[in-house]
């Protein structure tokens, strides 16, 4: 089989993906070293049988619905590679607006401590680390199957990152950022982070094939999709330092519901930003120091 025909095959698999061509060269350059350019400059060149096993059979996976990026095991984020696959959730541009936002907020030419809330893969934790640099960032996440992940990224990206598997929603895993020297108070940690799960029961059930293969733990947020915002904005202020951030990832109807709940919680100035669609994506705010 030569490298056209291979392509031509590959068009003919993956006809009903959106973006199939995408697809397509993602797969041959992934799966068997055939570049675009291979195919425009070498069009004849033969392809050997197990090659061309290997990638059409991840060509018919995907056309299957099954996630082109747990196929290449990889995916780009903020311009560093993330190893995923089955167990972690696929790392999106949406979570980039998240980290360019809190970017935007931390001087890099300061020290600060983050903690990462559901940190799944570490895309967030990794890149905090590398773009702030000295800073101290945590990760905490309690999903066994993501969790190798996370700790694979962090190593592979040479990210400074404190690792912590643990449930957010129950305090025991604060006790870790108990203050050694006055064990009855928490070290004041200037940002928090998270992309929780935050999808709707209503949204579950209509989930696109692809996003089905996806950890349903790393999606579902409760019935109306705020449960992880109200634990969160409650129980991990606690450790906040007075005008802490506390900055979250959002389903594009949550905003109005989650501003609601960082207020009752006792935060200010509350902001929001937009995903490139024009959605409210983002949004966050800062601990008002107690009276």
């Amino acid at each position: 089989m030569t490298v056209t025909q291979l392509s031509k095959k590959l068009d003919d698999i993956l006809k009903d993906i959106p973006d199939k061509s995408f697809d397509k060269f993602c797969i041959m350059e992934d799966m068997g070293g055939i570049t675009r350019e291979n195919c425009l400059i070498h069009p004849e060149n033969e392809v050997s049988e197990d090659i061309a096993k290997k990638v059409i059979s991840a060509a018919e996976k995907r056309a299957e619905g099954y996630p082109l990026q747990y196929i290449l095991g990889q995916w780009e984020f903020f311009g560093r590679q993330f190893k995923v696959g089955e167990g972690v959730l696929i790392p999106r541009p949406d979570t980039e607006v998240l980290v360019e936002e809190v970017l935007k907020r931390l001087s890099k030419s300061e020290k600060h401590s983050i903690i990462d809330l559901c940190s799944g893969s570490g895309c967030i934790a990794v890149t905090l680390a590398k773009e702030l640099e000295g800073s101290d960032v945590y990760a905490v996440e309690l999903s066994g199957d993501a969790f190798p992940y996370l700790a694979e990224n962090v190593k592979s990206n040479g990210a400074n990152v404190k690792l912590l598997r643990g449930d957010v929603m129950n305090g025991a895993i604060m006790e870790n950022f108990r203050d050694p020297e006055e064990p009855d108070e928490y070290i004041n940690i200037d940002c928090i982070v998270s992309n929780p799960p935050y999808l709707t029961e209503r949204e579950m059930a209509e989930l696109q094939k692809e996003v089905t293969f996806e950890p349903h733990k790393a999606l579902y947020g409760g019935v109306d999709g705020l449960q992880f915002y109200r634990v969160i904005a409650r129980l991990w202020s606690e450790v906040l330092a007075a005008d802490g951030l506390m900055i979250f990832e959002i389903g594009s109807e949550q905003a109005e519901d989650v501003k609601n709940i960082l207020a009752s919680c006792g935060f200010g100035n509350i902001f929001t930003a937009n995903d490139a669609t024009g959605a409210v994506r983002v949004i966050g705010g800062y601990k008002f120091e107690s009276e």
